[in-house]
């Protein structure tokens, strides 16, 4: 399979799409996301989903629509990182999407490690963009090595609502566990890599991955200076500039610096640690 070919096909198509879309919410004077401060300034409110890795609930994706704004205007971009165009996650994103009477939505297929991804630009304009469960070490290396980082960071700066489902939610804080086995004890291994950056001072994982790192997570929190959260397969949590709101059962994990564990229910709230 020629893999150029493909991505060049993907790509062609997927600006069409997109720049269909953005001129028809620029004739929308509804589809602006942005309000102004005191001084006339824009103030973009920087929103994020983290959501368990198990059956997307039909209220989660009804609450990502509602957080969007995107009803006035906009499209949605689901990003396999599985790299699987099949992924049955994407597919089930899209139906419901669609089922909510949200019909413009587009599965981006990147062809892994690509090189030429210029179309990834067009994620800058998205209204909510859905990161899938998937392989956190090579879609990194993909973004690390194109302009995927840096279009994402750029969509959540213009008020894209950015959603992270399992491993997909995992990469995006500045870094992210990773597991290797060291190849003379045999033992498993586990550090810290960079991540996407678009959550800051916070690192999100599994609460199974929590419930066997309890220990170096917690030492690891305080030196860093961070906040774990473990998501459970049904959890839910929509993060508003430093505020995070739990918005699905059933428990999740909290962990901040120098401070014992604490599980959190559907209501709670808390607040990141500012920089």
């Amino acid at each position: 399979m020629n893999f150029n070919k493909t991505f060049k096909i993907i790509s062609g198509n997927f600006l069409l799409f997109v720049g269909l879309i953005i001129i028809i919410s620029a004739c929308n004077p509804h589809s602006e996301r942005k309000d102004f401060g005191v001084n006339g300034s824009k103030i973009i409110d920087q929103q994020i989903f983290l959501i368990g890795n198990g059956p997307n609930s039909k209220r989660t994706i009804g609450d990502m629509i509602e957080k969007s704004g995107i009803r006035t205007g906009g499209y949605v971009v689901i990003i396999p990182t599985s790299f699987n165009a099949k992924d049955s996650t994407a597919w089930f994103l899209k139906k419901e999407f669609y089922n909510q009477k949200i019909m413009a939505v587009h599965i981006l297929e990147f062809p892994p490690y690509s090189s030429k991804n210029s179309d990834v630009l067009s994620i800058e304009n998205a209204s909510i963009i859905c990161l899938l469960n998937g392989k956190k070490n090579k879609f990194m290396k993909l973004a690390n090595n194109t302009r995927l980082k840096r279009s994402l960071t750029k969509a959540k700066e213009n008020g894209a609502l950015v959603a992270g489902i399992g491993r997909g939610a995992s990469i995006l804080g500045e870094y992210y566990y990773s597991k290797v086995t060291d190849t003379v004890s045999q033992k498993l291994k586990v550090f810290l890599k960079p991540g996407l950056g678009l959550l800051k001072n916070t690192i999100v994982d599994d609460i199974g991955f929590y419930r066997n790192n309890k220990k170096g997570i917690q030492q690891s929190s305080t030196r860093e200076n961070f906040i774990f959260i473990g998501l459970n397969d049904r959890s839910c949590i929509w993060i508003k500039n430093d505020n995070a709101l739990v918005l699905r059962k059933p428990k999740i994990v909290l962990i901040t610096p120098g401070m014992p564990k604490k599980i959190l229910v559907k209501g709670d709230s808390i607040k990141l640690i500012p920089r």
